[in-house]
């Protein structure tokens, strides 16, 4: 899947997509860092508002420091 910015959906969770970010050079594994990064989506967690209140998570350039380890350049 290809968008312009990062992004993390509830509605795209268990589909298994690689998400390409080309006008940025990176891609993830959107499952990927949703697993590994459940505490930012709990109560209490940087993401958990948006996560909760619109069921999902987006930064328009580059990527939260807490998804880093499973970015990939392109």
């Amino acid at each position: 899947m290809n968008k312009n910015y990062f992004f993390l959906s509830q509605g795209l969770y268990g589909q298994r997509l690689i998400i390409k970010i080309n006008n940025q050079g990176f891609c993830y594994n959107h499952d990927e860092i949703v697993d590994a990064n459940k505490e930012s989506f709990s109560e209490g967690g940087s993401a958990n508002r948006s996560w909760s209140e619109y069921g999902c998570y987006s930064k328009t350039n580059g990527y939260p420091g807490w998804a880093k380890e499973h970015i990939k350049k392109i």
